[in-house]
């Protein structure tokens, strides 16, 4: 079972794919790229370019039961995806101090707020059972404890509400 684990920068993918490595075959998006060659240099926003083609064409030449961590892992043709999300103030709050430059703040916060990942996942047609975590409310533990679970439950598909930010005013900008 291929699992993404995805959503926008400072959701606590990577905290949360560490304490999955004890139960899933964790891969980092930026290693599996770099390993294949489809990591481009950095650009000026610091960001690196990823050819995905070509990642994608390494990654299914590997073992199909994996965790894949990365904002770009739900265009790797999962079976299954996580999404983390994280109210916006939050995420604006833990970007700031990574350090990130007020623009790309900015985009990444509004990015979550209109739910950039789900635009997307949407937009490739992948028709996969998706388990949507708030990680603006839940500990990384509970999140853990969630997937393995969810795992357990043979990864039903999930009937739950997905996160609406903008059905809630207090998550918009002022």
């Amino acid at each position: 079972m291929r699992v993404a684990l995805t959503g926008a920068p400072g959701t606590g993918k990577t905290t949360l794919a560490a304490l999955l490595a004890p139960t899933f075959l964790v891969h980092a998006v930026r290693d599996l790229a770099e390993a294949c060659g489809a990591l481009g240099s950095k650009e000026g926003d610091g960001a690196h370019p990823v050819d995905l083609d070509a990642l994608l064409q390494h990654v299914q030449g590997l073992s199909p039961d994996m965790l894949i961590e990365g904002h770009l892992s739900h265009h790797l043709h999962p079976d299954v995806i996580v999404v983390l999300r994280c109210a916006p103030g939050t995420l604006r709050d833990r970007l700031e101090a990574r350090g990130y430059g007020p623009g790309k703040v900015r985009s990444n916060v509004e990015w979550e707020l209109l739910g950039g990942v789900h635009a997307e996942i949407q937009d490739a047609g992948l028709g996969v059972p998706i388990l949507e975590l708030d990680a603006s409310s839940m500990t990384p533990e509970a999140m853990a404890e969630r997937v393995c679970a969810w795992r357990d439950e043979g990864y039903a598909a999930s009937s739950e509400a997905l996160i609406d930010w903008l059905a809630d005013a207090t998550h918009l900008p002022s």
